[in-house]
């Protein structure tokens, strides 16, 4: 950390040694002053949050990372962006406190309006802002409640949509984020769609698609009072899961029988990261509901909650204080404008496709590399023991994971079980991919 911002912490009465400037002091301290975090502190470092640039991360030793996590989808165009410095300093005289769910002001309505128009279907829509993508997905499922009267919705395993409120009753990743706490609505769950491990014993090309007709049988049999199936487009959180398109479809199909609404989760895979504006539109399917936040906000906390008009029955069915204040929906605008000016979602498709082919060639390379699979720069990597039998390696992934971070640099996060994930910056390069699957080969080779 430069002098500078040592000296902005000293002028609000915290003056730091230099001498304990080291990853273990910081740890120590944040171990006892911030509750358990998701990661695990054993692993990283304490990240220098003056410094960055792109991909580039630095923890408070001067080490410098290649960063594929892009703040876990959040930083679209990477650190310290210099366009996007230069807008944000110049609406830095706008007025921040305007609640955007209880006064009108133009950069919300024109931020609703382009989100309306991106999102896929002709239909009339309205938009609800927010702070999270849990949030984003509660407001979605409020709504459906409301329009439909009913109360209970479909969800998957695995599936990961938050961890608080009725977001978290949809959930299931890790039984951690559930234990112990009450479930707001009712769940009716079915398997994702995982063709690598199908849990009904079939494979792709004999498919028949048991995992929509089990769905079926689950309405026919538990009742068909579902106000709405929420699907992630992709499973993020439980595994980077591509699901086969023919059964999203189906899965809509089966909903609309039952008159239920379709909802995406588009908050890690939405905002053009697959090369798409929504995820979902790679299976062809037009979802009712859709819930955006992460790379919408610029690195602010900004969710959208996208819906049928009116949305909801009535005024105060729902609100918050904060939601798209003037500068967070102006900075939203212009991320939207640089997506589109830049071409991003042509390049993130190439990207990814391109990250794709390296990352095969890993799994041509190493038997504990059971399955690659992703779309546009969301991509994921399955660990084995081996090829044959695809029993889960947790500890070897926990094991790559950390080599990648102490000894190659490679700022990575797993996902699932046994899996790791890509979820980089739109602006990484082509050489950077490289550079990254490059220290993931050096990772594995040196954990195995």
């Amino acid at each position: 950390m430069d002098e500078k911002h040592m000296q902005i912490l000293k002028d609000l009465g915290f003056e730091l040694d230099p001498k304990n400037m080291t990853n273990a002091y910081w740890k120590s301290r944040a171990a006892e002053a911030l509750a358990l975090t998701t990661q695990d502190r054993d692993v990283y470092g304490c990240l220098d949050h003056t410094r960055g640039e792109g991909v580039r991360i630095f923890d408070i030793e001067g080490t410098e990372y290649l960063d594929v996590t892009g703040g876990v989808a959040v930083r679209a165009l990477g650190l310290r962006y210099k366009p996007y410095l230069e807008f944000e300093e110049k609406i830095n005289d706008v007025i921040r406190e305007l609640p955007g769910m209880d006064f009108d002001a133009i950069p919300q309505t024109l931020l609703a309006e382009k989100l309306a128009t991106l999102t896929p279907g002709d239909h009339k829509k309205r938009v609800v802002f927010t702070t999270s993508g849990g949030r984003a997905v509660e407001g979605c499922m409020k709504s459906a409640m409301d329009l439909s009267g009913k109360r209970r919705f479909v969800a998957f395993r695995p599936a990961f949509h938050g961890r608080t409120g009725y977001a978290l009753a949809l959930t299931s990743s890790n039984s951690k984020h559930k234990s112990g706490f009450p479930q707001g609505v009712d769940v009716v769950r079915v398997f994702y769609p995982y063709c690598y491990r199908c849990p009904y014993g079939t494979h792709v090309e004999d498919c028949s698609l048991e995992c929509v007709e089990a769905l079926r049988y689950a309405l026919q049999v538990e009742g068909n009072d579902i106000a709405a199936t929420v699907m992630e487009p992709l499973c993020g959180e439980g595994g980077l899961i591509v699901p086969p398109s023919k059964a999203v479809q189906g899965f809509y199909e089966v909903s609309k029988e039952f008159d239920a609404y379709f909802m995406s989760d588009e908050v890690q895979a939405g905002m053009g990261r697959t090369g798409k504006w929504c995820a979902m539109a790679n299976h062809d399917v037009v979802p009712d509901y859709i819930s955006m936040a992460k790379a919408l906000g610029g690195g602010y906390p900004m969710g959208a909650s996208i819906g049928p008009a009116p949305m909801y029955t009535s005024g105060s069915r729902h609100s918050e204080t904060f939601s798209a204040e003037p500068k967070m929906s102006l900075l939203s605008l212009w991320v939207i404008k640089q997506i589109e000016d830049g071409d991003y979602l042509k390049k993130n498709a190439e990207k990814g496709a391109y990250l794709l082919k390296r990352l095969n060639e890993l799994k041509d390379k190493y038997e504990v590399v059971g399955d690659v699979r992703g779309l546009g720069l969301m991509v994921g990597v399955e660990f084995v023991k081996d090829k044959k039998s695809k029993e889960k390696a947790p500890k070897l992934r926990d094991k790559i994971v950390k080599t990648a971070v102490q000894k190659h640099q490679l700022w990575i996060l797993g996902a699932g079980q046994n899996c790791i994930r890509f979820t980089p910056s739109y602006v990484i390069t082509q050489e950077e991919l490289d550079d990254a699957v490059d220290r993931l080969d050096k990772s594995i080779a040196d954990s195995i």
